[in-house]
């Protein structure tokens, strides 16, 4: 199971590897590309297959014909060969020569002279015998028999001698044509060399041996005592093989030899243009080795094919020669029409796969182009359907989408526009009205000290007066704002003023601390933030005490926000109180008691967004830190529009 799903996902994977490589190639240049390559793999596939399958029939039924005829030619030249055969073994069995063969043999030992009645008569009953083989065969050249103290030569009856003898007896006597036969105990022996030249003479006047023949020799033995007689000697015109390429005219594309150990004997059919028997011995020396059998030689350049056989109990072998560009002639033709008609094919196939990817990549490329214009914003673009096909369906379905798309952008844009009118406005009017609850909450708070400080102070109006200017100063710096935003040096001015006036309430005063490192001058701020936080501080962690408490304010700028740290030595807060705090901070509604955290929180993320605001740090008995977080602003901002000039 594991290699099975081995397998299978090394299968998903190289199919999907294949996917993305095509899928990196164009639509057009995919398809034709398949296209040329599917029609060109099965166009050259099954010319070349059918080429070669019909040229190697051709190749194997030239091999057979051609085998054939060699075997042919070669079965009647022995039939030819049998028939002098028979025609010595008939010498053989004459009782009547053999006597003669005989008696001659043993006066010749007893040294009778040759001359004699007895011997001259034998002698005339061999060579008559000799000279009537000869006429009854039209290609036997010559008959001899040479015993081994003479040679016998063909007589006529009225006694004149005709045919060839031999020359030289001593060499004769040391050739193969003497020594062979005995070897071969009777058996015939062929022999094609070119010592029959100068061996055998027509005449005594002749200086030229005699050519174009083959020598049958038999060695002729005694019927009793098996006593070695001599050797029936006959050399036979090659014409008399001449006719064993009758009936093979269609074979004229070659030529055909019979060939002996030096060189070629007779030539049938010969063809100029066919290629002739090379000259170098290594070629009957390979046939000699193989006996028979088909092979292909380099001759003179060409690449020639070679059937040869060899001719039964002699050295000769039939051979035939080709040439193989001849033989392939009309094969080659074939090839080069077949490669025609490919060419033809391919270029018909390219024009036709290349309209019909022209006809589907053309418009997936319109229909791109209108899909990156809409993508751009143009939503006018349509696609100009041309077609009933697949593809005129899909871009009339865009046009259709498109045709709604815009309309849904129209609606959407106009909702949101109204949605985003509906939303200023509700900010608007919540700022409004914290801003509405900051300022009676400020005055009650303020009317309550004066209330106290009055009953205290009832003897004498000096303070009271005081603490009326000073919140009528107050009063009147948040009245003379240009803005809903004032800069960071009229907040600090307002803070210092505020503490003033809590301070009338306390015989020591709380202290204030301010730390400025950023451009008070230039930057802008929200009004009245710092107020309820002092004021948080006072009521909560002071509880209403001053003695050794003091309030520190810090301001300065960090990664383009502006940074107010606000921060009391009072009673601090433990992790409970500290967490609900903070959980009332995040309520949009603001409940009666944190009104002024609550406040300023909602008011800063209304106006600048959810990452700026308030974060409180507290520990029981350390006191409390509270943090604001305000965008880093160079211009006065309209806090009741909510919006930036």
């Amino acid at each position: 199971m594991k290699i099975l799903q081995g397998i299978r996902a090394g299968k998903r994977r190289c199919d999907n590897g294949i996917k993305i490589i095509l899928r990196r190639v164009s639509i057009f240049k995919r398809l034709n590309f398949s296209f040329l390559l599917l029609i060109l793999t099965t166009a050259i596939f099954l010319t070349f297959f059918s080429f070669y399958k019909y040229s190697d029939e051709i190749s194997d039924n030239i091999d057979r014909y051609a085998s054939l005829l060699v075997q042919n030619v070669k079965m009647k030249i022995q039939d030819s060969l049998e028939a002098y055969e028979t025609e010595a073994l008939a010498f053989y069995d004459n009782s009547q020569v053999i006597a003669a063969l005989q008696e001659n043999a043993v006066l010749a030992r007893e040294g009778v002279d040759p001359e004699n009645d007895r011997y001259a008569r034998n002698r005339y009953s061999v060579e008559n015998r000799l000279y009537n083989m000869r006429r009854n065969q039209r290609y036997i050249v010559n008959i001899q028999f040479v015993s081994p103290t003479e040679q016998y030569r063909m007589v006529e009856g009225s006694g004149f001698t005709r045919g060839g003898l031999i020359k030289d007896m001593e060499k004769f006597y040391q050739s193969d044509f003497y020594l062979l036969p005995q070897e071969k105990k009777g058996y015939p022996v062929w022999i094609d060399s070119q010592e029959q030249t100068w061996t055998f003479y027509k005449n005594e006047q002749s200086i030229y041996g005699l050519g174009n023949i083959v020598t049958l020799c038999v060695a002729v033995y005694g019927p009793i005592d098996k006593d070695f007689l001599g050797v029936l000697i006959m050399n036979i015109d090659l014409k008399a093989f001449s006719g064993a390429m009758e009936g093979y005219e269609s074979y004229r594309d070659g030529n055909a030899f019979l060939v002996g150990r030096d060189g070629v004997l007779l030539s049938y059919n010969p063809s100029i243009q066919a290629p002739a028997f090379p000259k170098e011995s290594h070629l009957y020396e390979l046939m000699e080795k193989e006996k028979s059998g088909i092979t292909e030689e380099k001759i003179d350049g060409k690449k020639v094919l070679i059937a040869f056989e060899r001719v039964s109990g002699t050295g000769m072998f039939v051979t035939y020669f080709a040439d193989m560009d001849v033989l392939f002639a009309g094969t080659h033709h074939i090839r080069n029409l077949c490669i025609l008609v490919l060419l033809i094919t391919v270029v018909a196939c390219f024009v036709i796969s290349y309209y019909v990817t022209v006809s589907i990549s053309d418009p997936v490329k319109e229909l791109v182009e209108v899909m990156q214009e809409t993508g751009g914003g143009k939503w006018t673009a349509r696609y100009p359907n041309s077609g009933n096909d697949e593809l005129t369906v899909l871009g009339e379905r865009f046009n259709e989408m498109t045709d709604k798309t815009d309309q849904l952008i129209e609606q959407v844009y106009r909702s949101e526009i109204r949605r985003q009118e509906i939303s200023i406005s509700w900010k608007n009017a919540q700022l409004s009205a914290l801003l509405m609850q900051i300022n009676p909450h400020f005055l009650y708070n303020t009317l309550d000290i004066i209330r106290w400080e009055a009953m205290y102070e009832a003897g004498g109006e000096s303070r009271v007066t005081q603490m009326i200017e000073k919140f009528s100063q107050l009063c009147r710096m948040g009245m003379c704002a240009g803005g809903n935003t004032i800069t960071l040096k009229e907040g600090i001015e307002h803070a210092k003023t505020y503490l003033e006036v809590l301070n009338f309430r306390h015989t020591e005063k709380i202290g204030l601390e301010i730390e400025c490192e950023a451009q008070e001058n230039r930057l802008y701020m929200p009004q009245f933030i710092l107020q309820p936080i002092m004021e948080n501080s006072v009521i909560h962690g002071f509880e209403d005490g001053s003695h050794g408490f003091s309030i520190r304010i810090r301001a300065f700028c960090r990664e383009g926000k502006l940074l107010l740290y606000v921060q009391d030595n009072g009673k601090g807060m433990d992790e409970q109180e500290l967490e609900l705090l903070r959980e009332s901070m995040e309520r949009t509604e603001t409940e009666e008691g944190s009104i002024g955290l609550a406040n300023v929180h909602q008011r800063i993320r209304l106006f600048y967004g959810e990452e700026y605001g308030l974060r409180i740090n507290s520990r029981a008995e350390f006191g409390t830190e509270v943090e604001i977080s305000l965008p880093v602003r160079y211009q006065s901002e309209n806090m009741e529009g909510n919006r930036e000039e």
